[in-house]
């Protein structure tokens, strides 16, 4: 499942990069600049819909290197949620 590794970071994922990498990702399915993503913004306000939603998920399992519910978006309502959840180890396998 991970054979291809898409990170490009080396050594552990910190918060900060995390945080970027989300609010990259973000702007980029919704088609927003990026200074317009606010970390504390619940992801719903944007209108994300749930295509855009998996594919954000799926590519963060890859960063990650590690299974993660493809829901994590909806269970974890904004970038800071999400970064805060999966910085303390949350357990996340789908």
């Amino acid at each position: 499942m991970f054979r291809r590794r898409t990170k490009s970071v080396d050594g552990p994922v910190t918060e900060e990069y995390l945080r970027g990498w989300l609010t990259d990702q973000l702007a980029a399915r919704l088609d927003l600049p990026v200074p317009e993503i606010d970390p504390a913004k619940d992801f719903e306000s944007y209108g994300m819909d749930s295509r855009a939603g998996m594919q954000i998920s799926g590519k963060l399992e890859k960063l990650l290197e590690r299974r993660l519910s493809p829901a994590i978006l909806y269970e974890h309502h904004s970038i800071n949620a999400l970064v805060d959840h999966l910085m303390s180890g949350g357990d996340d396998d789908g």
